[in-house]
């Protein structure tokens, strides 16, 4: 099995539409790769909260790529995938 290279966590809302393409570009390019960890967070949630706080995020959809803010807003999943091979 191939080993975890990255933690993904894409924070949303439950009132933004926005997110769920974002979910959706993460999830297929997880289902293709699963080299990297994949969680979804609202902001609502005590984490996704603390988390949004931390980070100083304002807008949902935002990824966050261990642990930092690498993206806002709807990507793509060929985006996604730039993110994770970026060194």
């Amino acid at each position: 099995m191939n080993e975890k290279k990255h933690d993904v966590i894409l924070l949303v809302s439950k009132w933004c539409s926005e997110c769920v393409p974002a979910d959706n570009a993460w999830k297929r390019l997880y289902d293709e790769r699963k080299d990297f960890n994949y969680r979804l967070l609202d902001v609502a949630d005590p984490e996704g909260r603390r988390i949004s706080i931390d980070l100083y995020i304002r807008s949902v959809p935002s990824t966050i790529i261990d642990g930092k803010l690498s993206y806002v807003g709807i990507l793509t999943k060929e985006e996604a995938e730039e993110l994770l091979d970026m060194p």
